[in-house]
């Protein structure tokens, strides 16, 4: 199974603002992602929780390509 996150779609711009103002690299967004605590939001919406900060982002999974699809929505520290 293929993770790709979309970085093109325009709600993403947010979250790449986030990272940089956060310090958070692509390979820590893609380990929390991967690795992180799940939690699940009403509106389908998943948030995913990783050492000292957790992304919010929407997932699409296309069963032909086997293909998960991330699009990040903000990244938040706690």
């Amino acid at each position: 199974m293929k993770l790709k996150i979309n970085w093109d779609h325009k709600r993403v711009k947010h979250a790449i603002e986030r990272m940089w103002l956060r310090g958070i690299s692509l390979k820590e967004i893609v380990d929390a992602i991967q690795k992180g605590q799940k939690k699940k939001q009403k509106t389908n919406i998943i948030e995913a929780f990783h050492s000292y900060y957790s992304i919010v982002y929407s997932e699409y999974y296309y069963k032909e390509q086997n293909i998960h699809k991330i699009y990040p929505i903000t990244v938040k520290i706690w």
